[in-house]
């Protein structure tokens, strides 16, 4: 809306300008003949431009703006208009008319000096950018000594030409013509000195020149709107200047007094060797198939060869595999701040997943691979490591932290900086040397070749083969006892029978094969232990704790599977599947429990399956062994001696597992609804049964010293632990569930249609609670078109609730205490009889609207709160839909069925599923499968496994261990009188620290500390800096005022306010719109045009272009120039500065809502 408001703003401007008495007759013909074409012409080339191109455009119409001011100023110059205006004022002699001649002389002169910089400074700018000039600084010889004289002799020349006064011909005008000169040369010289990386920021100064440009034209005119034009553009680009170069950890004096600083002296920037890595396709293609986490790093390069849309086909079919595919962008990423969120865009790249380099710079030690396409100073490590190096200290791209770097160049040449980069030498890093988009095409057709062919790899293996393979998945689980069953060395030992390879008994490894054959599994590590998987033996429970593709990741952690028979065909995931992917098929829940050191399950677990972990006594243990074939020994780390005696809780010991100890995980086991505090022998045996299933589960687990129970439904909300949340991903498929659910059973089309037959409104949807099943409602109910609401006791889920689509419904109150807040854990939390009274009120006015009602709301470890009363059910309308999502704890509305669908009263249809996230199962089980997967990767993985009680994730989800109850963790003790312990202890600061670097540290802390006392705010009203700030531009206003006419301190006024609002409109903006924030002020800054139109008419009025009105003395001492007409060079010279102005209005907002279209989020799928 902004790039339109714009519009309707420049409209406003020349409609106003054409029907003042300033433009008549025929000035304006010469403004439609002079406007029309060229604005044509721009909006043709803003269409057509390639996103490639676009800072050659921004470039160049930044010489527009620049170039029409200068014109302007030329116009003022040589018009016998402003000649005998300037002749009257000398001859009245009074003080304001000489003082307003002094100041105009100075304004177009300033403007003209500008205008021309920036005119043939974004001609360089554009030669450098499509490579008509060499990118390299080209710094000219004595550069110290003649920039001087050039600046001394411009500033001489513009003097000579302001005293000399207007249209002074030979002298003056070759006055003004030299100062105009020497500001094209100083104009070129400027830019030919910095850099091509520096270029962004050179764009943003030019753009930025124009403007000002702009504010002189204005002050020069004395016309409001082109000063706050010009201002806006003018303090918004210098300003993203300064952001960009804050980013650079450059000064933008640096930058603009000549790139990195090359003035012919040798560098200290040292030379790397190494030999690089060169990878093919094939290679990156394998690496990338193998990646869970990838995050692509662009660069010119992209832009180059127009890489883009290979690149969006490389995201998409990542991410259709399920990989995680996110952007890197550096601020000065291309020639353009931006410049690669817009080629992004226009490949229809989801701009939530590009993130800025303070975003995602953390993200890389986390990442499998890296992909850098075209980028080379931007990622360059040598920024933080070698002092000598020209970029030493700019902030970049850390990605040689990832385990795989992959870059994408033509050639092992150094960037626009001219600096050698060392990450090609890295180990984890590999080239992949040739065009960019041929290479990312190529990369595409190997992974799509080895996806199509991987069946036939896996199906060619040899049968002698698969048995080695079968070998080493099969290890001796029996505890210490496994070193009686160690196998010889040698010949036998090379060739195990049949039983061997089946692995243990009880133990299907049979697939579509000969009888005894082992399916193939990839080349890894053998297991160190087994995780089970348990059938859900729960009514309507559909999903299973661990999928096919899954268990290929397990290996990576050296870890192997055992699934109970058929435990995944309601999931859709047949027994075939699991053993293809390299997974043991048990007959029984007890083998499974036997076999495995961890046991998983989705929902929770019953008292006999953790039963079946009690030690077996040894007569069964050596009569079981009779009857069992030998296991195959692995070499594993020497488990400790199991003594009977464990450790206790924060003891620092004992976080290994003990040689017969079981973890079993459970995704819901709901310690926190625990009716009573039981403990291994609290209670007969006979009671078990009058316990609830929860204080069941635990007594058995209690009852057994080996079982560890964990359960993953009380995690603690931290960042780390995002990828074990069972909750979040439970409950973003029950909220998409929810509403085809609603769907379903409403029978309506969700959102607006017209047709032939009649007009349809959108159903309105209500949706309580904002949490992840909420706000997924919220989403997939917009997108399908529907009016949707949204409604949580948390204000700040308002923003949440907005940024999916929907209107969030907010109470206030007067009292304290009453507005609605989270939870520590994120929970909403109980409100007081006033709230509840409001917020009924409020529900009952909706459910009179609405047709679909979602209810989400649940406090943990308590039953559902009833938020929707039956009375509040009887005003719905009929054929409305209620769909309870909390049913499963009683749910939320008062007529609620748990596990029931029915019609209420005839007219509302209430769903009341308990299982929805279950009717989604192969995705659901996939999800939970991944958060299992994260889990045993964050307790240690294979050789490292441990139930560890100083992490604080595991020590909250441990429910019992050792024969204790575990569940709720001790609460954390803080130390009030040592606030300032955690920084110390995170600085690493000590008394023994060297005094120097504890001096330099003092200084920076103390500048730190001067830099915050200034922005501190007193009371939060006014901070030290605000006040210096007014005091600086109070004694410029005064200085101006006491010298300048009476017409001028007003317009110093709104320009200072046209540059706040330049301030606020850039630090608000997005760096992913940078560049169309560029070409709109670049379109603003075309307002020049608005002095031209001024500029072309005969005389300054209508009505003073009559020969009765002019000779009757009427007008007093300055009635000769009011009379008189402007000239034909005048009106020629505006006339070209207007169709110069219009190409930059014009192509610069039809160039801004084209990059504005571009942007797209995600789809969800």
């Amino acid at each position: 809306m902004g790039n339109i408001y714009g519009v309707i703003g420049m409209l406003v401007a020349v409609i106003g300008t054409l029907v003042s008495p300033f433009v008549y007759d025929r000035a304006l013909w010469i403004f439609f003949v002079v406007c029309v074409p060229p604005a044509v012409l721009a909006v043709i080339v803003a269409m057509l431009v390639k996103m490639t191109s676009i800072p050659q455009l921004v470039g160049a119409l930044n010489a527009f703006g620049g170039l029409a001011a200068t014109l302007e100023s030329f116009a003022l110059y040589f018009s016998p208009y402003e000649v005998a205006k300037q002749e009257a004022m000398q001859s009245v002699g009074e003080t304001r008319y000489l003082q307003f001649q002094v100041y105009q002389t100075v304004f177009y002169l300033i403007g003209a000096s500008i205008g021309m910089i920036t005119f043939t400074g974004s001609l360089v700018a554009c030669g450098k950018l499509s490579g008509w000039i060499a990118s390299k600084p080209r710094v000219m010889p004595l550069r110290c000594f003649w920039m001087p004289v050039v600046l001394a002799l411009l500033l001489a020349a513009g003097a000579v030409a302001g005293v000399l006064g207007l249209d002074n011909v030979p002298v003056g005008t070759v006055c003004l013509s030299l100062c105009t000169f020497l500001s094209a040369v100083y104009g070129v010289c400027f830019v030919l000195a910095i850099g091509g990386a520096d270029m962004p920021v050179v764009i943003s100064v030019l753009n930025s020149g124009s403007g000002w440009a702009g504010v002189f034209a204005g002050l020069t005119l004395q016309n409001s709107i082109i000063i706050i034009a010009g201002a806006f553009v003018g303090a918004s680009g210098i300003i993203l200047s300064y952001v960009m170069c804050t980013a650079m950890n450059r000064s933008l004096c640096n930058v603009l007094l000549g790139g990195f600083g090359d003035t012919g002296k040798e560098s200290n920037a040292q030379a790397f060797e190494g030999e690089a890595k060169i990878a093919t396709s094939e290679q990156v293609a394998a690496y990338l198939l193998a990646s869970q986490s990838v995050i692509i790093v662009p660069g010119y390069g992209m832009a180059v060869s127009h890489a883009q849309f290979a690149v969006h086909e490389l995201t998409q079919q990542l991410r259709e595999r399920g990989t995680q595919v996110r952007f890197a962008i550096h601020p000065v990423a291309g020639r353009l701040p931006g410049h690669m969120n817009v080629l992004l865009a226009e490949a229809n790249v989801p701009y939530d997943i590009v993130l800025s380099m303070d975003e995602i710079n953390e993200d890389f030690p986390q990442t499998d691979t890296v992909i850098i396409i075209g980028a080379n100073d931007t990622v360059n490590p040598a920024a933080q490591n070698a002092p000598g190096c020209p970029i030493y200290g700019m902030p970049v791209l850390e990605v040689w932290k990832a385990k795989k770097v992959i870059v994408l160049k033509r050639s092992m040449r150094v960037g626009y900086a001219g600096v050698d980069n060392p990450l090609f030498f890295y180990p984890n890093s590999e080239m992949l040397l040739g065009d960019a988009k041929a290479s990312l095409q190529t990369l595409l057709t190997d992974m799509q070749d080895k996806l199509d062919a991987h069946p036939v790899e896996a199906s060619r293996l040899s049968s002698e083969t698969q048995t080695n393979k079968s070998a080493r998945i099969a290890v001796n689980v029996a505890g210490d006892k496994s070193a009686k069953q160690e196998k010889p060395h040698g010949a036998a030992a090379d060739k195990p029978d049949a039983t061997e390879t089946a692995g243990t008994v009880g133990v299907t490894v049979t697939g579509s094969g000969a009888p005894g054959e082992v399916p193939p599994v990839a080349e890894s590590a053998p297991p160190l232990f087994f995780v089970g998987v348990l059938k859900e033996r729960r009514p309507l429970e559909r999903r299973v704790a661990m999928t096919p593709s899954v268990v290929k990741k397990l290996r990576e952690l050296q870890l192997g599977c055992i699934i109970e028979k058929q435990a995944g065909v309601s999931a859709g995931f047949l027994d075939e599947q699991y053993m293809e992917s390299g997974a043991l098929i048990a007959d029984t829940a007890e083998e499974v429990v036997r076999l495995s050191r961890v046991v998983v399950k989705v929902t929770t677990f019953e008292c006999d399956e953790v039963a079946l972990a009690k030690p077996q006594n040894d007569d069964e243990q050596s009569s079981r062994e009779s009857t069992e074939p030998p296991l195959p020994a692995l070499a594993t780390p020497a488990n400790k001696e199991d003594t009977g005696l464990y450790p206790v809780e924060g003891n620092g010991k004992g976080h290994r597992l003990l040689s017969s100890e079981k973890v079993f995980v459970a995704g819901f086991v709901g310690p926190n609804t625990a009716t009573s505090e039981v403990s291994a022998d609290s209670a007969p045996e006979g009671e078990k049964g009058k316990l609830s299933p929860v204080d069941a589960l635990l007594r058995s687990a209690l009852a057994i010293p080996q079982v560890t129970l964990i359960s993953l439904d009380v995690l603690p909300r931290l960042t780390i632990s995002q990828k074990m949340d069972v909750l979040s991903s439970t409950a973003k498929l029950a909220g998409y569930r929810a509403v085809v659910e609603a769907i379903s059973h409403f029978g309506r089309l969700m959102g607006p249609e017209i047709t032939s037959a009649g007009k349809y409104p959108p159903a309105k949807v209500l949706v309580i609670g904002a949490g992840v099943a909420g706000l997924q409602a919220i989403g997939d109910a917009h997108r399908l078109g529907a009016d949707v609401r949204g409604f949580d006791v948390r204000l700040e889920c308002k923003e949440q609730v907005e940024s999916m689509g929907g209107e969030f419904l907010a109470m206030t109150f007067e009292g304290p205490g009453e507005s609605g807040r989270a939870t520590a854990g994120g929970y909403a939390k109980p409100m007081s009889e006033e709230f509840l009274r409001k917020e009924m009120e409020l529900f009952a006015e909706q459910c009179r609207e609405i047709d679909i009602l979602i209810t989400t709301a649940s406090l943990p470890g308590r039953p559902a709160p009833k938020l929707i009363k039956k009375e509040h059910v009887d005003t719905m309308k009929a054929g409305s839909v209620i769909v309870d999502l909390a049913a499963p704890t009683g749910g939320n509305v008062e007529v609620t069925r748990p596990g029931e669908t029915y019609l209420y009263n005839g007219k509302v249809t209430v769903v009341g599923w308990t299982d929805l996230p279950s009717r989604m199962a192969p995705q659901a089980s996939e999800m939970f499968a991944r958060n299992i997967f994260n889990l045993l990767e964050h307790m240690g993985a294979g050789r490292d496994f441990s139930v560890n009680f100083d992490d604080e994730i595991i020590r909250a989800i441990t429910v019992a261990r050792h024969g204790r109850k575990t569940y709720p963790p001790p609460r954390k003790e803080s130390d009030p009188e040592n606030t300032n312990a955690g920084s110390a202890l995170l600085t690493g600061s000590n008394t023994d620290a060297a005094p120097v670097e504890e001096s330099a540290q003092r200084s920076e802390n103390l500048w730190h500390l001067v830099q915050k006392r200034m922005r501190n705010r007193w009371r939060g009203i006014v901070a030290p800096l605000d006040i210096l700030t007014i005091l600086v531009i109070a004694a410029f206003t005064a200085l101006f005022a006491a010298t300048a006419p009476p017409s001028f301190p007003p317009l110093l006024f709104i320009f200072f306010l046209a540059c706040f609002v330049g301030y606020l409109l850039v630090w608000n903006v997005a760096p992913a719109l940078h560049t169309p924030l560029m070409s709109v002020t670049n379109a603003i800054s075309g307002t020049v045009l608005v002095g031209g139109m001024l500029g072309i008419s005969a005389r300054a009025y209508q009505t003073l272009d009559k020969e009765s009105i002019c000779p009757h003395n009427h007008l007093g001492p300055l009635e000769p120039f009011y009379c008189h007409s402007r000239g034909t060079a005048a009106i020629t010279l505006n006339a070209i500065a207007i169709a110069v102005a219009s190409m930059n209005v014009f192509g610069g907002f039809a160039v801004t809502q084209r990059m504005l279209n571009m942007f797209r989020k995600s789809t969800p799928k």
